[in-house]
């Protein structure tokens, strides 16, 4: 029967020899490639988490702290500006 096909038994060991080869070359690959993924992914997602933290902290304390005291001086300038119109002062 191997001589109706034309394949020898040599043949097919190296045929299977070349797609076990084959196979622990892209096992490798794929360890070699998880090894050096894994810490970028790990820097990219620590990365993601604290630029997102600090920026939901510096909103927090925008809106609890700076955007108050900004109101307050506008409106004492307004305050100031409506008195200085009532005085007669022009602003140019």
């Amino acid at each position: 029967m191997e001589q109706a096909v034309g394949w020898d038994r040599d043949k097919w060991s190296k045929l299977r020899n070349e797609i076990v080869k084959g196979w622990k070359e892209r096992i490798a690959q794929n360890n070699q490639n998880s090894k050096t993924s894994l810490p970028s992914v790990r820097t990219l997602l620590g990365f993601i988490l604290f630029s997102t933290s600090y920026c939901v902290v510096n909103g927090i304390l925008y809106y609890k702290y700076v955007r108050p005291l900004r109101q307050e001086e506008r409106e004492l300038l307004e305050r100031e500006l409506i008195e200085a119109d009532k005085a007669g002062f022009a602003i140019k």
